[in-house]
């Protein structure tokens, strides 16, 4: 019995792990298998599309499923339709009609990178169904009708063995995976937030983190945002997630202002910088008194607990800690009071995140005034970029056909529409595209033995599937590791296209190298193309991307202040996401990118807090004067980062931080104008601080010499 019951352990800790990702595996084939069965028993012209079709929506959530194959039908249906007109407009006129489809598959690449998630998979679909139905019937438009319907069902046919295999074989709850990465993320965190308030972190480490945190967001809400066909009750949280994120993101900030903080204050040898240091010790202990955070919705109300009774007891701690430094002067005093404002709130911030965590498992109230949302953010000027190379891909592969005279220039032109659409969004279009030709290569190679080594002794639909399955196995294995996963798709696209199964198969060794080099050349331009033309990990992409993570600091300064924090927070984390994906800190560009990341969180931050409290109260004239002074001189400065304009935002700083003071000691201040002029004063002494700091990109941007740490690079040049 006893190794009965051992066995059984091992057996579902396996299923718990490696054995999830082999369910992956086998659901994927079985789906392909089903979907090519399914086509041949209706005698549709190509299995093969409905082959590839579950390949490229399965994935291991039910829930992103149905909601890829939602966008799929749309796209498909908004391709066919698209081909319908090129056809009708330019029939048998093959290079007008090449060139329309250039500029139909450069605006879907553009929409494709200018979207997030779903929608960018919708574009994507409508551009390379065109090319699929439009070019083999350039030269013979009335098959229109006939080809369109069959391609299109065979789509369907994919859509919905994908579908039913993938929520009746050990189906897999997008909401489960997101109540999982929620815990992770959470443990992740509190263990972050002890070694950077302790100083433990090395730069580089700090760097990875904030990365992490980047792809954490920006995940979480491509998971949120794919809840929209799951079953399970996490689907009726779509506020309390947004809000969560919200609260991540807010939090987050928080932390970084605290800790560059601490680190000036450290660099100045400041008296209060070891008392302000112990506050971090009983804030540990919050977060996880045994070592460990507690998990679940239990333990995030007992975290909540604890972090409400540590901010009850923080007032006293602060008057304890002025009064140890009565006659620390007026910066001094500034920076502890600072200090301790950040660590008060994030204290709240992570009480409040704990709260809405521990709220998911309840049942969800309607409550119109949450309405917190994920701002993406991406330059139109990239987006329309990928579409000038997605249509450079398509007249060049064109150019190819109509020079060569090859009769299978055409499939190479469908392969370089359906790659220059599929990676247009990813991170790195050219590197995904390299690797998407490691996985067409081999996969060339491996459909070759299968058709001619393996088929060509086999009779019947039954010894087919057997013959094919093993192969089938690879793409799907490859696809569980990320870094592979883009190699795995190329090997089953490769591998389905070339073998090409169907009720009368066709054993033709000739044909089977043309086909299949048509459509590794189709790959190889789109590598060419993405890679050398202005690509996305060049200096210029770089620049811009700081430039707009500046314009965000310009936007806080001048937007409406509602939900004002929650859009300036995603959309900034989603400018990063490119460099997220694919950190390389020691590259000079990514590095700047990075710290100009960091300053515009601190300075944003503040802006809003300072613009926040500013409204809450009548404020004096001086003082009202001097807040809009300042932030206009912020923007300015932001717009246009120089020695000038950056003295001039440091200037408009310091004298409204005089006019608050001034009015601070005024005579007849209520308590709660004392306790909003005291928070703003905090605000602008943050954003002076962040101005002077020695250490940060503003020195190299205003022509100062910047200090480094180390393990960083210096481009102030």
């Amino acid at each position: 019995m006893r190794l009965f019951d051992g066995l059984r352990q091992e057996i579902v800790a396996w299923g718990k792990t490696e054995g999830m990702g082999w369910i992956f595996v086998l659901k994927t084939t079985i789906a392909a298998l089903l979907a090519m069965g399914i086509s041949m028993r209706l005698e549709l012209g190509q299995p093969v599309t409905a082959m590839v079709t579950v390949y490229i929506l399965m994935h291991p959530q039910t829930g992103m499923v149905l909601t890829k194959s939602l966008y799929r039908i749309c796209g498909t249906l908004t391709g066919a339709f698209a081909s319908l007109i090129l056809l009708g407009l330019f029939a048998q006129e093959r290079v007008l009609f090449l060139g329309g489809l250039a500029v139909w598959v450069g605006l879907c690449a553009a929409g494709a990178s200018l979207y997030r998630n779903f929608k960018s998979y919708g574009f994507t679909l409508a551009g390379y169904t065109a090319a699929m139905i439009c070019i083999p019937l350039v030269m013979q438009p009335t098959g229109f009708f006939d080809y369109a319907v069959n391609r299109v069902t065979e789509v369907m046919v994919g859509i919905i063995c994908a579908g039913v295999v993938s929520e009746v074989v050990f189906p897999r709850s997008l909401g489960d995976s997101v109540i999982k990465t929620m815990e992770a993320r959470y443990g992740q965190f509190a263990g972050a937030v002890r070694d950077m308030l302790s100083g433990n972190l090395a730069p580089l480490e700090v760097d990875r983190m904030h990365l992490r945190i980047v792809g954490a967001a920006v995940g979480l809400e491509s998971q949120r945002s794919s809840l929209l066909m799951e079953t399970s009750e996490i689907r009726a949280h779509d506020r309390r997630l947004r809000r969560l994120n919200s609260n991540f993101l807010a939090m987050s900030t928080t932390l970084h202002s605290l800790c560059q903080l601490m680190i000036r204050l450290r660099n100045e040898a400041a008296e209060a910088a070891a008392t302000l240091t112990e506050l971090y010790a009983p804030l540990a202990r919050a977060l996880a008194p045994t070592g460990e955070p507690d998990t679940g919705a239990e333990g995030a109300l007992r975290t909540a607990r604890r972090l409400d009774e540590l901010l009850a007891v923080l007032p006293e701690q602060g008057e304890m800690i002025r009064h140890q430094y009565p006659d620390s002067g007026e910066k001094a005093g500034l920076d502890t009071e600072t200090a301790m404002e950040l660590f008060n709130r994030f204290v709240r911030e992570m009480g409040g995140y704990m709260r809405t965590y521990a709220e998911l498992t309840d049942t969800p109230r309607p409550d119109l005034s949450d309405s917190v949302r994920f701002d993406s953010r991406t330059d139109p000027a990239l987006a329309l970029l990928t579409g000038v190379r997605a249509m450079t891909v398509i007249l060049l592969a064109a150019a190819f056909w109509i020079a060569s005279a090859w009769p299978y220039g055409a499939t190479a032109v469908m392969m370089a529409a359906i790659t220059s659409t599929l990676f247009a969004p990813a991170a790195d279009p050219a590197l995904a595209l390299k690797t998407g030709l490691y996985g067409v290569l081999v996969g060339f190679v491996a459909a070759f033995f299968c058709k001619f080594f393996v088929l060509t002794s086999l009779h019947g639909i039954g010894l087919l599937f057997a013959g094919m399955f093993p192969f089938l196995l690879v793409g799907p294995y490859l696809s569980l590791n990320p870094k592979l996963a883009v190699t795995g798709l190329g090997y089953s696209t490769m591998f389905c296209f070339t073998v090409s199964p169907a009720n009368r198969m066709v054993y033709d060794p000739v044909q089977f190298l043309n086909f299949g080099s048509a459509l590794t050349i189709g790959v190889a331009i789109g590598v060419v193309i993405f890679a050398a033309f202005v690509p996305v990990t060049g200096g210029w992409v770089k620049r811009r991307t700081a430039r707009m993570l500046r314009e965000q600091v310009e936007i806080v300064c001048s937007c409406k202040l509602s939900q004002l924090g929650s859009r300036f927070e995603s959309g900034t984390r989603d400018l990063l996401q490119r460099i997220a994906a694919r950190p390389n800190l020691r590259d000079v560009h990514d590095r700047e990118i990075l710290d100009w990341l960091f300053v515009v969180l601190e300075m944003g931050r503040a802006v809003i807090q300072l613009r926040q409290d500013a409204a809450s109260i009548p404020l004096p004239q001086t003082v009202s004067t001097g807040v809009r002074d300042t932030i206009a001189r912020i923007a300015c400065f932001f717009g246009r980062p120089n020695a000038h304009n950056h003295s001039a935002a440091i200037q408009a700083a310091e004298q409204t931080i005089q006019a608050i003071l001034s009015e601070s000691v005024r005579e007849g201040v209520s308590e709660e104008a004392a306790e909003v002029l005291r928070r703003m004063l905090t605000s602008l002494h943050l954003i002076r601080s962040t101005l002077l700091d020695e250490e940060s990109i503003l020195a190299a941007a205003t022509s100062r010499s910047r200090r480094t740490t180390q393990g960083e690079t210096s481009y102030a040049t």
